[in-house]
């Protein structure tokens, strides 16, 4: 079965940390290229990329271009500081073979040539110190392929989209370099609390602080104490004893408005859903950050019954108070009535619940009000697709129409879709509509099931029935306690 799930993840993951499935290895080296996996280093200027074969009965991985970045273990810090533009590498006949000319005058030193199997090592640095206590960590190496793209600006985005098919990934460690000497008295732990408005679990230069936040710390297994954010999102703890152990989670705050809740988006929880930081305090730990957003009740979203009536009719004739976005999924040049429509056509939109009996599976291609209200008012799931199609239409109406936008970030929890965007699910739906039998959806068929899903998704926005995130922080509130 082709799971709409797994086109909504394949093509918009945002580096989606789980090993992929292209042939060949990778391994870090040192820079002569010779040592395979060694593994641990003494130092991040020590630790090279390469990958490919060692000896005669390895596999070689796919010639071309590719990405690479460093995480933490868990894939959910992004350590590389460079923009990915920098970290690009080729592999010729089946090995690494230096940095790409495509990373232009910023590209990673290149190790020695290895002859024994012809590949050239690439520098991993600059990347930032790992939050994982041991010193791990992950490094990935990203196939170019036509879903692979630089999130943001091209010229300064350290982040990446890919899929997870397009991934190779190997661990590796650095030796710790800050330790106890000579002064061996009591230490100081901490980090910050900042504002997760992309929701993607990563602390980016833009995102704000959040105040009052309480953390919860405890030492040696003893009684937890609370630490408080203050106005820059820092807390810390001091006289914490040189090799005490610690387990650091936030207490999330409680609804403070009607309607609004806090979700924690960092560190991501541990398969005993965990969701802080466990280590030994060897020295001062200044990077144990968490990461929050908040919902509340969603506004903009018009329904079906809009877009068959008087007002959606003269929004689409005048373009509407708001105006046109014309570069809205999928862009398209015209404005008033005709341009919707073209704009319409331009979706892969079921043409009824008839086409069982009739044979025609042609898509619903409106060139006039009448036929597109009269389809719009007879949507039905008996052919699901035909149901998906109409609140598909519909939202992308309030999107083009400026009601609602792309990159509004949704809890869809409830629908089984998770925390996603409008965009992402208004093209995954489009996609699956464009499947061989998306268009043809009655019981039985393989696909029905995840049209569903996203049907449900976009009638629930159309509705304003999702909690929508707000792009600044919530009001902090808790329970009355004596901390």
């Amino acid at each position: 079965m082709i799971s709409a799930m797994f086109i909504f993840a394949a093509i918009f993951a945002v580096s989606t940390y789980a090993a992929g499935g292209f042939f060949g290895a990778i391994f870090t080296t040192f820079n002569d290229g010779a040592t395979v996996n060694g593994n641990i280093y003494p130092n991040k200027d020590a630790v090279y990329l390469n990958g490919g074969p060692q000896n005669a009965n390895a596999n070689g991985l796919p010639n071309g271009t590719y990405y690479f970045e460093v995480t933490d273990p868990s894939g959910a810090v992004l350590l590389s500081l460079d923009p990915a533009v920098c970290r690009q590498v080729t592999v010729a006949n089946n090995v690494v073979s230096g940095a790409s000319a495509a990373s232009g005058g910023c590209a990673h030193a290149n190790g020695a040539f290895n002859p024994v199997n012809g590949s050239t090592p690439v520098q991993l640095q600059p990347f930032a110190d790992t939050p994982n206590h041991g010193g791990e960590y992950k490094v990935w190496l990203i196939r170019q392929a036509s879903t692979t793209s630089i999130v943001g600006d091209p010229s300064t985005s350290r982040v990446l989209a890919f899929l997870n098919s397009n991934v190779k990934t190997d661990n590796f460690k650095v030796n710790a370099t800050t330790r106890c000497t000579d002064d061996c008295g009591d230490i100081t732990i901490g980090g910050s609390k900042y504002y997760d408005a992309n929701a993607n679990g990563i602390k980016d230069p833009a995102e704000v602080p959040i105040e009052g936040v309480r953390i919860e710390i405890t030492i040696n297994g003893g009684t937890p104490i609370i630490a408080v954010t203050g106005a820059d999102g820092t807390w810390s703890l001091p006289g914490v004893p040189d090799g005490a152990t610690y387990s650091v989670r936030e207490l999330l705050p409680i609804t403070c408005e009607t309607g609004t809740y806090w979700v924690q988006t960092a560190p991501v929880a541990d398969s005993n859903g965990f969701q802080g930081d466990n280590g030994t305090a060897n020295g001062d730990v200044t990077n144990l950050d968490f990461g929050d957003i908040c919902f509340g009740p969603a506004s903009g979203g018009l329904t079906l019954g809009y877009w068959s009536n008087k007002n959606g009719q003269s929004v689409m004739t005048t373009g509407g108070p708001n105006g046109v976005d014309q570069n809205a999924y999928i862009a398209t040049a015209g404005t008033g009535l005709n341009g919707d429509l073209l704009f319409l056509r331009n979706f892969n939109l079921a043409n009824s619940s008839l086409e069982r009996k009739s044979g025609n599976i042609m898509p619903f291609d409106p060139t006039n009000y009448t036929d597109f209200r009269t389809w719009l008012l007879n949507g039905n799931a008996v052919n699901m697709a035909y149901m998906l199609s109409v609140q598909l239409s519909a939202t992308s109406l309030d999107v083009r129409h400026r009601y609602l936008s792309d990159n509004q970030i949704v809890d869809a929890s409830s629908v089984g879709l998770g925390i996603t965007t409008i965009g992402l699910v208004r093209v995954a739906a489009n996609v699956e509509l464009g499947l061989p039998g998306g268009n043809n959806t009655y019981t039985g068929s393989p696909l029905r099931d995840d049209e569903e899903i996203l049907k449900n998704f976009l009638d629930a926005v159309n509705n304003n029935r999702l909690p929508f995130a707000h792009a600044d922080p919530c009001n902090v509130c808790y329970p009355e306690i004596v901390l």
